[in-house]
């Protein structure tokens, strides 16, 4: 069965529509003789005469009366695809799929996501918060917030916010136990370790002076994830060496204080992972947007570096 392209049909149902070729070309942006040339070519294709032809009209035959009915049915459907194709790429809908870290869901994500559903009420937002790492597109996400130095991948990773380590403890832990001076000084300190580093056990510094130094730390409480080891900080029960996003709040409460530590762990960053490939769908679009707006300023929202207190400070302290 012979093909028809849809080029043809269209400017057939355009030239049967104003009943002139010259008018026809006109709105479909072609020459005249192309539009001719198109004409014929369906006629030849039908093995039909569309349009009986004289030097003043064009009208159709009985033929071309019963092939346009079919014709323009065709064509109207062509341009609905690609009228729903266009709004599906320009009005944000539908179900978007992310991952995030557990901690960070919860602290900073669950507040700001309700104004972002408001601003988009045709969007579906199911969220999953899993501290591991997830296979984004192996498990059908559209995107994931990653908080990690991002290895060679064919993922796009778009950089939000840059995340500081802090070492924290509770006021009473370092009255009790004072502060390090430096990384060695850790071994002789209670560490709350966080095991989904490939070594929970081993804490990284860098000196103001780039000297880096790798410690291995003890303690009694070892978690996977969350906000598990905050409740044992604040009762003292030891010092970690968290995210600035996680001990934000206890840090401007004053529940836990960071250590006045020359010495600083590398920085990590939020990253949102999106699949390979040019096209985008609205939906993640404007989720984007809506996290860099949050999220990426010159300092993000959970920024602790006036909070940091200098060593006089934290000797006022204790």
């Amino acid at each position: 069965m012979a093909k028809l392209p849809l080029d043809l049909l269209a400017s057939f149902v355009k030239v049967a529509e104003c009943t002139s070729v010259t008018f026809a070309a006109r709105e479909l942006g072609l020459s005249k003789a192309t539009v001719s040339k198109q004409i014929s070519e369906l006629e030849t294709r039908l093995g039909i005469v569309l349009f009986a032809r004289s030097t003043r009209s064009i009208v159709l035959t009985a033929a071309g009366q019963r092939a346009f009915a079919r014709a323009r049915k065709i064509v109207d459907e062509a341009e609905l695809i690609v009228e729903e194709a266009h709004e599906i790429r320009t009005v944000p809908r539908g179900r978007l799929a992310i991952a995030a870290p557990q901690s960070f869901a919860e602290l900073w994500l669950a507040d700001i996501l309700p104004d972002f559903l408001a601003a988009y009420p045709e969007i579906s937002l199911e969220l999953s918060v899993n501290d591991r790492t997830v296979d984004l597109l192996g498990g059908g996400f559209d995107g994931a917030l990653r908080i990690n130095a991002m290895p060679d991948s064919s993922l796009i990773a778009r950089k939000l916010a840059n995340i500081r380590l802090c070492l924290v403890g509770s006021p009473d832990y370092w009255a009790k136990h004072g502060q390090p001076v430096h990384p060695s000084d850790l071994a002789n300190h209670a560490c709350v370790r966080y095991s989904n580093l490939p070594d929970k056990s081993t804490w990284h510094f860098v000196s103001p002076t780039g000297q880096e130094a790798r410690v291995k730390v003890n303690g009694s409480l070892t978690v996977n994830g969350g906000n598990i080891e905050l409740p044992a900080l604040r009762a003292g029960l030891g010092i970690a060496l968290l995210p600035d996003f996680a001990v934000y709040h206890d840090v401007r409460n004053g529940t836990l204080v960071p250590a006045a530590f020359a010495w600083r762990a590398p920085d990590l960053t939020l990253h949102l992972l999106t699949p390979p490939g040019r096209g985008k769908p609205k939906r993640l679009e404007v989720f984007t947007d809506f996290l860099i707006a949050q999220f990426g300023g010159r300092a993000p929202p959970w920024d602790l570096s006036a909070s940091i207190p200098t060593r006089a400070e934290f000797s006022a302290l204790r």
